[in-house]
């Protein structure tokens, strides 16, 4: 019976490394800069995201994400343009790095991206839509139920020249089950 003792005090002050649950669902903030041509008609941008998380194996998370980021107005020429995106994209992250219940990942995300440009001449509006194909690449850190996402985004992957920008995510986890 005492021979158990230590055993008993090594395994409860030991954190497991697989003892995380195995989905989770985050809630998040999403903030979008447009570079190349897409900051002529779209500004910054910044909305809310709700994402989903299954761990495969360990260190491997799929995930699948929505958004909705409205972009600030842009005026040139007394021409405004105002923009919004609802990306809807899958990807995975993967551990690559842990430090304590610190832990650094990369990640890639793919899907499509509905736009809608709402363009003012003299007080007329007029709105066009889109839905293309688009893309994350990036990496983050996530500290107990908070991440912090930075990643390349690929808005449109038909017109890199008019979809390219860089996103930064903060969100916090909801649930795991």
């Amino acid at each position: 019976m005492r021979g158990l003792s230590p055993i008993v005090l090594v395994l409860a002050l030991t954190d497991p490394v697989h003892a995380d649950p195995a989905r989770r669902l985050r809630l998040g903030v999403d903030g979008v800069a447009p570079f190349a041509t897409w900051d002529r008609v779209a500004g910054l941008g910044l909305g809310g995201e709700l994402a989903v998380g299954v761990e495969v194996a360990p260190g491997v998370e799929v995930t699948a994400r929505v958004a909705v980021i409205p972009h600030a107005a842009v005026t040139t020429d007394g021409v405004t343009t105002r923009a919004l995106e609802a990306p809807v994209v899958g990807g995975a992250r993967y551990l690559v790095a842990r430090r304590g219940r610190a832990r650094g990942f990369a990640f890639g995300e793919v899907g499509v991206n509905a736009t809608r440009t709402t363009v003012t001449i003299a007080g007329v509006d007029d709105h066009d839509s889109a839905l293309g194909f688009a893309a994350a690449l990036g990496g983050g850190v996530a500290y107990r139920q908070v991440d912090l996402r930075v990643a390349a985004w690929l808005a449109d992957l038909g017109d890199l020249d008019g979809g390219v920008g860089v996103m930064a995510a903060l969100s916090v986890e909801l649930a795991r089950w």
